[in-house]
C-alpha cells in the first residue's frame, strides 16, 4: 500500500531549515524569557506615555519591538507544530507561545488606551512637532480610530485571559481533523491500495476511473460523517465566541469586526475594510451565476456523465494523460514565468528558492494543509506545501511564493511596524502568481502541459465563485446567531445546501455533497473568503495591465511595498480597481464565461 513518509524519509533539501530562525528549542525559550521580561519594561510607562514627545516615542519604539521578537517566536513555534502535530514538545511549545500572545496583548492594549485617551489633538500635535515620531503617524492615526473598539484596562486583561477559551474550538477542530480522522485506503482499478487525506483527496479526485474518485471522496467524508457533531458544535461555539467578543468590542456585528481586525504579521495596526465591499461583491457574483453553472453543464456534457456529482468538480477535462511535475521543474516554470515582473523581481524568487525556507512534501503527521506561508519581519515567509507532482501543486507553489515575495518587499521598505499584509489586498500577489505560470505554461512546446495549464486557469478564475459561496455560508451561519438563533447541525447543513442550490445547481445535492461544509477553513478566523474573491478580481486585472504595458513593474513593486501605510481601497485603486463598486468582480465573471466558451476548442 502507498504510505506517507516520515519526515526522517524525506531529504533535507527539501525540508525547511528552522534553525536559522532559533538554533534550538533551548534558545527559544531563553528569547521567550527575554521578550516577557521586556513587558515589565514597556509596562512602566503606563500613566505616562504621553507625557512629552520623548516618552511616547521610547514607549513606541519599545512597542514596536516587542511585537517583532514576538512573530519570531510565534513563526518558529508555528512551524515546528505543524512539521508534526502529534509531537508534545512542539504542542507545548506552541501553546507557550499563545500565553505570551495574551500577556502582550495586555500591555500593548495599555498602550494603545494611553494614547486615546491622550486624545487625537494631543497625538497629532506630538507627531507635528517631533520629527521622530512622522514615522509612526499612520500607526497613531489607526490607533485613535479604533477607540470606539476599547474597553476599560480591566475588560481588556480580562479579554486577553480568554483569548485561549475563545479559540479552543478551532483548536478541537483542528485536533479532530489532524489527529482522529483516519480515512480508510482506497484501492485502484488496478489494486493498488492508496492512503487517503484531507490534503491528497484533491489528487485522488484527479482520477480518471470515477469508480475510484467515488470511494476516495467517501472515504474522507464517512470520517468526517462520523464526527459531524463535534465538528457542527466546535463550528457552533467558534461563532457563538466570536459574537460574544464582537459584542464586547461594540461591533455592530463579526463581520465588521472582522473587516477591523489586526492585519498580518501582527504590527499593532488593523485593517480597514468597509462592509459595503462584501455587500457589492457577494451582489455581484450572485446576479452572475450563468457562467459557473454553464460550466457545469459543460463538465458534464464533456464527462459524457448523465448526473454530475461532488467527486466530478475536480477530475481535468484535457484530453491528454496528466503530466508529472516534479519539484525542481516547477521551479523553473515559476521563475520564467514571473518575468513579466522584472528581472529584480526573479532573482528575489530565485534567492527565496536557493535559502531553504520551503518544506516540500507530504509526511506523516504533517499540518493536513494544502500549503501556507507564515513570515516574520526578522526572517521572511516559510512555505509549507504538500507538494504532489502535479500542474495543481505546481500553481499552488506559485500561489504562496507570491506571498513569500510581497513580504520580502515589505521588509525592505518598511519600518517593523508598517511591514504587513491587509488582508484585502494579500491574495493579489498570489493570483498573480499563479496567472503569469499559466500564461508561461500556455505557450510551451507540450501538449499536455498546455491543456493542463487551461484546465488550471479555468479552476483559478471560476474560484471566485467557491469563495463566494464559502464567505456566504460564513455570512449566513454568523448572522443565524446575531439573529438570536442556535446554530445546529440541521441549520449548518441546510444554510450550506441551500447555497449549494444556488451556485451549483446543475450538480446533484445529494447527501455526500450536502456533507462538503464539514470539510472547511474552520481553523481560521471569520470571515477571510472574502479576499480570494478580492485577490483574484484583481489578479485578473493586474495581468492584464502587466501584459498590455499599461502597469509597470515597478508600479507593481509600489504596489507590494506600500503595507499598513495605506488602506485597502485605496490600495486597490492604485491597481485601477473600485473595490466598492461592482464592475471588478463583475468583469472577473465575464472572465469566466470567456473560458468556459473556449473549453475544448484550443488545443
Amino acid at each position: 500500500m502507498s504510505k506517507l513518509p516520515t519526515r526522517a524519509d524525506i531529504d533535507n533539501q527539501y525540508k525547511w531549515n528552522l534553525s536559522v530562525i532559533f538554533e534550538s528549542g533551548e534558545d527559544w525559550g531563553s528569547e521567550w524569557t527575554a521578550v516577557h521580561n521586556r513587558l515589565k519594561d514597556l509596562r512602566e510607562y503606563e500613566g505616562h506615555i504621553a507625557r512629552d514627545d520623548e516618552t511616547l516615542l521610547r514607549a513606541l519604539q519599545l512597542f514596536e519591538e516587542i511585537l517583532r521578537r514576538t512573530q519570531r517566536l510565534r513563526l518558529y513555534a508555528q512551524l515546528k507544530r505543524n512539521e508534526d502535530t502529534e509531537n508534545s514538545a512542539h504542542q507545548e511549545r506552541l501553546h507557550k507561545s499563545n500565553r505570551l500572545d495574551r500577556d502582550v496583548t495586555k500591555v500593548t492594549d495599555m498602550v494603545r488606551r494611553e494614547i486615546q485617551a491622550a486624545g487625537r489633538e494631543t497625538i497629532m500635535q506630538a507627531v507635528d512637532e517631533a520629527e521622530k515620531l512622522g514615522v509612526y503617524k499612520h500607526f497613531l492615526d489607526d490607533v485613535l480610530r479604533m477607540g470606539n473598539h476599547a474597553r476599560s484596562s480591566e475588560v481588556e486583561d480580562l479579554l486577553a485571559d480568554f483569548t485561549e477559551v475563545i479559540e479552543s474550538p478551532i483548536r478541537v477542530y483542528s485536533s479532530v481533523t489532524n489527529n482522529d480522522i483516519k480515512p480508510q485506503p482506497v484501492e485502484t482499478s488496478n489494486g493498488k491500495q492508496i492512503e487517503v487525506t484531507g490534503v491528497n483527496l484533491g489528487k485522488q479526485l484527479r482520477y480518471r476511473d470515477r469508480a475510484f474518485r467515488r470511494r476516495a471522496y467517501q472515504s474522507v467524508y464517512e470520517e468526517h460523517a462520523a464526527v459531524e457533531h463535534t465538528i457542527a458544535t466546535a463550528y457552533a461555539d467558534k461563532v457563538n465566541a466570536q459574537v460574544a467578543l464582537a459584542d464586547a468590542r461594540n461591533y455592530n456585528s463579526v463581520r465588521e469586526m472582522a473587516f477591523n481586525k489586526p492585519s498580518y504579521p501582527e504590527t499593532g495596526l488593523h485593517i480597514h475594510l468597509p462592509v459595503e465591499v462584501h455587500d457589492a461583491l457577494i451582489a455581484a457574483i450572485r446576479d452572475s451565476l450563468d457562467p459557473l453553472h454553464q460550466y457545469y453543464e459543460r463538465r458534464k456534457a464533456i464527462l459524457e456523465l448523465d448526473e454530475l456529482k461532488a467527486w466530478d468538480l475536480g477530475v481535468p477535462l484535457a484530453d491528454a494523460n496528466e503530466p508529472s511535475v516534479s519539484y525542481e521543474d516547477a521551479r523553473d516554470h515559476i521563475l520564467t514565468a514571473v518575468e513579466p515582473l522584472g528581472e529584480s523581481y526573479k532573482n528575489r524568487l530565485e534567492e527565496f528558492f536557493a535559502s531553504q525556507r520551503i518544506d516540500v512534501y507530504e509526511t506523516k503527521n504533517k499540518q493536513n494543509i494544502l500549503a501556507y506561508g507564515p513570515w516574520a519581519y526578522d526572517t521572511g515567509s516559510y512555505l509549507l506545501l504538500n507538494y504532489q507532482d502535479d500542474v495543481r501543486s505546481m500553481s499552488i507553489l506559485a500561489h504562496e511564493l507570491g506571498h513569500a515575495i510581497h513580504a520580502e518587499y515589505l521588509r525592505e521598505a518598511q519600518s517593523p511596524v508598517y511591514a504587513t499584509g491587509a488582508r484585502p489586498i494579500e491574495e493579489v500577489p498570489s493570483y498573480i502568481h499563479e496567472l503569469l505560470l499559466i500564461h508561461h505554461l500556455l505557450d510551451v512546446d507540450d501538449y499536455a502541459l498546455r491543456q493542463y495549464a487551461r484546465d488550471r486557469l479555468l479552476d483559478v478564475v471560476q474560484g471566485i465563485y467557491g469563495s463566494t459561496l464559502h464567505s456566504l455560508f460564513t455570512h449566513k451561519t454568523y448572522r443565524t446567531v446575531e439573529d438570536g438563533k442556535d446554530l445546529t447541525l440541521d441549520r449548518i447543513e441546510e444554510i450550506y445546501t441551500d447555497l449549494l442550490s444556488e451556485f451549483r445547481d446543475p450538480m446533484e445535492i445529494d447527501t455526500w455533497a450536502k456533507r462538503g461544509w464539514l470539510v472547511g477553513s474552520h481553523g481560521r478566523l471569520p470571515y477571510h473568503f472574502y479576499q480570494y474573491a478580492l485577490g483574484t478580481a484583481g489578479a485578473l486585472r493586474t495581468v492584464e495591465q502587466l501584459l498590455d504595458g499599461t502597469v509597470t513593474p515597478h508600479e507593481y513593486h509600489d504596489f507590494l511595498r506600500a503595507g499598513g501605510t495605506i488602506r485597502s481601497v485605496e490600495a486597490f485603486e492604485t491597481l485601477g480597481l473600485d473595490i466598492r463598486s461592482r464592475e471588478p468582480f463583475e468583469r472577473a465573471c465575464s472572465a469566466v464565461e470567456e473560458h468556459v466558451e473556449e473549453l475544448g476548442t484550443v488545443k
